[in-house]
């Protein structure tokens, strides 16, 4: 599907969006259910190589990077670069899909956070731990040294293969560990690009460093 079909479905979606040719951005408000309705800028020239980069104009959510809004630049934090990666490269195959499975659950979870003043899906710190966090969901292990070598051999070029041990250390093989499960996760990490592992792999020394 070629862009403008692409921003075509998303209007057609979200009605209240308008397309803005000359500047590639979508302007204009999201209704996430009744009556709760976000003003948005969504400037879509990085994608599909990276996700849009979203703004609330209104200034609903706070400019804090604990409520996942970048102090410098205002846009919002949708989640690590790593996960963004994986999900362009499985998940989100349009424009309609980043705004339906990205941006309005991001926005929902906001909306919550108004109410609870909690996140109903939980959202990674920001900084080394939060890198840290999300390689340790995208591998299903908690094993931070484990996670370095994994990064490491990929930014060199040396990867598991279904026959080898799986990476968690059970001793069954990566094809056969926790039902096949370890095998789709390293699938998943291996779509992360080198440069990303490269500069992720800075925030593990310094969360080591500090600690």
């Amino acid at each position: 599907m070629d862009i403008e079909k692409e921003i075509e479905e998303v209007i057609t979606s979200y009605p209240r969006l308008n397309y803005f040719p000359d500047k590639k951005m979508l302007i204009g408000e999201i209704e996430i259910s009744e009556g709760d309705v976000y003003n948005i800028r969504v400037d879509i020239s990085p994608y599909p190589v990276y996700f849009p980069v979203v703004y609330e104009i209104d200034d609903r959510i706070p400019k804090k990077l604990d409520r996942h809004i970048y102090t410098g630049s205002g846009d919002c934090c949708l989640t690590t670069t790593a996960k963004a990666q994986i999900l362009l490269k499985t998940k989100v195959k349009s424009l309609k899909i980043f705004f339906d499975e990205v941006l309005v659950k991001y926005l929902e979870n906001n909306s919550y956070y108004e109410i609870h003043s909690r996140y109903f899906d939980e959202e990674y710190l920001h900084g080394p731990q939060g890198i840290v966090d999300a390689y340790k969901d995208i591998l299903g292990i908690q094993d931070m040294r484990q996670i370095v070598i994994l990064m490491i051999n990929r930014v060199e070029g040396r990867k598991l293969r279904l026959k080898d041990a799986c990476y968690c250390g059970s001793g069954l093989t990566l094809k056969k560990c926790n039902n096949g499960k370890h095998s789709r996760m390293y699938k998943d990490f291996r779509a992360i690009d080198k440069g990303v592992l490269i500069n992720d792999l800075t925030h593990f020394e310094n969360l080591v460093t500090k600690n």
